[in-house]
């Protein structure tokens, strides 16, 4: 029996160098294929990874994350530099003292080479190939036809209109703006609950996050244009609570969207809409009608000014002195910090197979205009 151990010990210090980093790169070559070929078989990605695979990983996860009161992920970027550091120097000092420097230089790269290949294919199960799963057009059975200008038309009319039906809603600031009928915190609880009566309707919206996080450096995290964030590797959902109160609601839903498999920004920016307008919470409502009627009504205005104007019309004073509040909120944080980082989200969309990049965001237009059709908004 010793004699079986010392031979297999003596097996196991024989293997190759070259075989262990193979085995270190394992999950970047699955990582890497998973890229390559989900995305020509959708229905793959949706029931082998995103209902199966990414709920089986993430939904514990999610589950785990909403425990801790603060952004864990937050945590993780303003301790990474000095962790880093602090590791950088223990393996030099190794190095140094070493009698087998070059092993113990190269048992080190292979470590971090290791860590960067698990989160290389940790990253395509939680997010990844979320990109290459069927649509939320295909899912929500929404039809599908070209829209003219007099429906986007419509559509920015009646998000106007009910924007400032929720906005009597709520309570105002001392600047006449709207604030919240509830505190942060008790917001940010309700943002998974304002999905209940989507769930009823399509079981296949779940999640484990029951906490969106308020991010403690919000007003420098202003600087780079962005409201929220889901970092696949934590399974969190996080957002700048330094904005105008009235864009925390939408924010967070679409936070939501991303830890339920939904990937793509202009459909996390539709279903954030969708959770909000059905929510029956009046912050909710207010903050998802009000960023649709933005996206709805941008788009109308590239496409008719007249049109634009005659829809705009439908805002009251109080949601004009919002919109003018949250256009004076990001004019201070222009600059090449928000450029530049706006370039990086970018060109990480496009990594994933979006070619419009952050345009994307933008899409969810045509999802509302097709979501109106399908409840026979048009017909009217």
């Amino acid at each position: 029996m010793a004699a079986a151990f010392v031979l297999r010990g003596a097996l196991m210090k024989r293997k190759p160098l070259w075989l262990k980093w193979v085995w270190c790169a394992i999950p970047a070559v699955a990582a890497i294929l998973l890229y390559l070929i989900l995305p020509h078989f959708p229905r793959v990605a949706e029931y082998g990874f995103t209902r199966a695979i990414f709920r089986v990983i993430g939904l514990p996860l999610e589950w785990l994350m909403s425990v801790f009161p603060f952004s864990v992920a937050e945590a993780v970027v303003i301790s990474a530099a000095p962790a880093l550091l602090l590791l950088l120097a223990v393996w030099i000092a190794r190095i140094i003292k070493s009698p087998a420097r070059g092993k113990t230089a190269e048992r080190g790269v292979r470590f971090v080479a290791w860590c960067v290949s698990l989160a290389m294919l940790l990253y395509m199960v939680m997010h990844g190939a979320n990109y290459d799963r069927l649509s939320a057009a295909e899912l929500l059975a929404l039809p599908d036809r070209v829209y003219t200008a007099e429906d986007l038309y419509s559509v920015t009319a009646d998000l106007a209109q009910k924007a400032s039906a929720a906005r009597e809603k709520l309570p105002e600031d001392e600047n006449g703006c709207a604030a919240l009928t509830v505190t942060q915190e008790e917001l940010l609880l309700l943002a998974n609950d304002c999905y209940r009566p989507l769930q009823e309707r399509y079981p296949f919206m779940i999640t484990g996050v029951w906490q969106v996080k308020s991010v403690a450096l919000s007003h420098l995290w202003s600087y780079t244009g962005f409201t929220g964030v889901y970092c696949p590797w934590l399974g969190e959902s996080s957002i700048n609570t330094d904005v105008p109160v009235y864009e925390f609601g939408h924010t967070a839903t679409h936070e939501i969207a991303h830890t339920m498999g939904f990937a793509k920004e202009n459909e996390a920016n539709f279903l954030g809409w969708l959770a909000c307008a059905e929510s029956g919470q009046p912050d909710y409502v207010y903050s998802g009608h009000l960023q649709a009627y933005i996206y709805c009504g941008n788009a109308l205005y590239k496409a008719d000014k007249e049109l634009w104007r005659q829809a705009a019309s439908n805002c009251s004073e109080g949601v004009w002195r919002d919109l003018k509040n949250r256009n004076a909120y990001w004019k201070q944080f222009e600059g090449e910090v928000q450029e530049s980082s706006q370039k990086f989200n970018d060109s990480f969309i496009k990594a994933n197979g979006v070619a419009s990049g952050t345009l994307s965001y933008n899409q969810m237009v045509e999802l509302m205009l097709r979501w109106y059709d399908q409840q026979g908004f048009f017909g009217r």
